[in-house]
């Protein structure tokens, strides 16, 4: 059963992606995103984004994170 706190926010939460802002004036360029997709990433994100590929097969290739301009798999293991 889900928990209270989840059943009230999974609506709210509900979006394509989404930025995580450290201060309320801090500059869309450099606000890091949260989306998911088909395929390797390509989009120009800022550093720290987090992209979850949904055609992954395996812990290697379903997480990539924005470091340093590029993107990078996240090597993970299955379970």
């Amino acid at each position: 059963m889900a928990s209270p706190f989840a059943a009230r926010l999974r609506k709210k939460f509900a979006a394509v992606g989404f930025g995580v802002r450290s201060t309320a004036t801090q500059a869309d360029a450099s606000v890091p995103t949260i989306t998911s997709g088909t395929g390797i990433p390509s989009a120009s994100e800022a550093n720290g984004s987090v992209y979850m590929r949904t055609d992954g097969t395996d812990g290697d290739d379903s997480l990539y994170v924005r470091i340093a301009g590029s993107w990078v798999a996240h090597k993970g293991e299955t379970a």
